[in-house]
């Protein structure tokens, strides 16, 4: 196999943004773990999300919220304007309701807490990978 020539196009492309290296490291680890599902990279703020999105072209960007330099609202309103923007899930820390709200007006597709869902977050990731299979 050319290992040059990427990934299988079926597998799912995801770039962590979260400025907790140990939480971002961690979801990797767990998303790891399909074998559908692909890590491509991770970001420690929004610029970097972005920065990373235009030249890696992950399938899904998990977005934290709170992050220095460019938030993760700012940050998805900029990868929402790309040519073939990514799907964009919010994971926060905070359990403020308007939070929500401010991610799916930002662009996001979905918003998971970190303390109460992650379980449901790695069922999201599952659910988009057996959807993208699908697709391709």
């Amino acid at each position: 196999m050319d290992l040059r020539s990427g990934p299988p196009a079926d597998r799912v492309r995801i770039l962590i943004a979260d400025d907790d290296r140990l939480f971002a490291e961690m979801l990797r680890v767990a998303i790891s773990k399909r074998d559908d599902v692909e890590v491509v990279g991770i970001a420690d703020d929004g610029q970097a999300a972005y920065d990373l999105t235009r030249t890696l072209e992950p399938t899904v960007v998990l977005m934290d919220a709170s992050m220095p330099r460019v938030d993760g609202y700012e940050a998805t309103k900029l990868i929402r304007r790309l040519p073939k923007p990514p799907t964009v899930v919010f994971i926060s820390g905070t359990d403020a309701h308007h939070a929500d709200d401010r991610a799916l007006d930002a662009g996001a597709s979905a918003y998971f807490r970190k303390t109460d869902d992650l379980a449901e977050l790695m069922e999201f990731v599952a659910a988009w990978a057996d959807v993208h299979a699908h697709l391709t």
